[in-house]
């Protein structure tokens, strides 16, 4: 079969959500669905339920492929390997404890096709203990490329499942999933592809379900390596910019990226560190857009900048973060 769209799912360690995962992909209404799953030696029985799973929805058996990691390699290789075997026009990735809406992928490539678009976006649901809460992407897929990527590069929500990306691209722009970040690897990935585009479109509809009630996320954890993994997923990609020459037309979004990876030594009491990092990026801290951090992170940095910090120190002590 021709496949229009090839999805990628990473699956490590997810057996209380695996199931609704793959039934609402097995019930896409867009039939020409090349279904990759990549199992991560999972230590649970995820790759059961996989199976049992698949198993009820045998006219889609076809469909499937499914990759088995000797080793485990971690979700960006996981990607990456999917990426290898995809065959489809458009790719699109889903993390294996999502939903999907079963209108998705349909919706996405067919207001792609219509629109002569490279990359489709759709808003989402964010799911939580207390509902759900969508998020309107408020990027404009009208806006000329340069002031797009201006936008893009400024906002939070650069996720790679919420973007069906034709496989042209990835082949135009020879863009991977990072080594070696485990944070902000979606923003690393879609970046490189937004700047090789030459046109988006965007469905006016959340189809997509981001499961913020897994205790094991990543997102649920202040790990202390996350600092370094951002900052260095932003400077790869100011050196990236640079060997394209077009640094300078993003230099203040980029600057702004740096100084919001560097919140957390704020709330370390990393002060040293903080005003030793990237200097230039300190003229640009009142001009930081609210969507990448609020006013009292730049308030607390000023001033640590200023000397101060022993006020934020007292903040800390006073909140409990430190």
């Amino acid at each position: 079969m021709h496949y229009k769209v090839s999805v990628i799912v990473p699956i490590y360690n997810v057996r209380d959500y695996l199931a609704r995962c793959v039934e609402n992909l097995m019930n896409q209404t867009l039939r020409e669905v090349e279904y990759i799953f990549v199992e991560d030696c999972a230590t649970d029985d995820s790759y059961q339920i996989l199976m049992d799973t698949l198993a009820r929805f045998p006219h889609r058996r076809e469909d499937v492929r499914i990759i088995r990691h000797e080793v485990n390699k971690g979700l960006t290789m996981s990607r990456a390997d999917g990426l290898d075997v995809a065959a489809g026009d458009f790719i699109i990735h889903s993390d294996s404890d999502d939903w999907t809406d079963v209108t998705m992928f349909e919706k996405m490539y067919d207001k792609a096709v219509s629109d002569g678009a490279e990359i489709c976006i759709c808003d989402f649901f964010h799911v939580r203990k207390d509902g759900l809460k969508r998020e309107n992407v408020t990027l404009d897929c009208r806006k000329p490329h340069k002031e797009f990527m201006r936008d893009y590069l400024s906002y939070l929500w650069n996720t790679v499942w919420c973007a069906l990306v034709a496989r042209e691209v990835y082949e135009r722009s020879g863009a991977r999933p990072p080594v070696g970040i485990t944070f902000t690897e979606d923003f690393y990935l879609m970046v490189r592809l937004f700047q090789f585009a030459r046109k988006f479109t965007k469905v006016n509809e959340p189809l997509y379900y981001y499961n913020q009630m897994n205790s094991g996320s990543i997102m649920h954890s202040l790990m202390k390596d996350l600092f370094p993994q951002e900052s260095d997923c932003y400077e790869r990609t100011i050196d990236w910019f640079k060997g394209l020459g077009v640094y300078e037309d993003y230099r203040k979004q980029m600057q702004w990226r740096l100084l919001k990876s560097s919140c957390y030594l704020v709330f370390q009491n990393r002060f040293d560190e903080l005003r030793e990092f990237h200097p230039e990026s300190h003229r640009y801290i009142l001009s930081v857009p609210s969507s990448l951090f609020n006013f009292k992170v730049k308030v607390m940095m000023i001033l640590a900048f200023l000397d101060l910090d022993f006020i934020c120190r007292w903040d800390n002590k006073r909140h409990g973060r430190f």
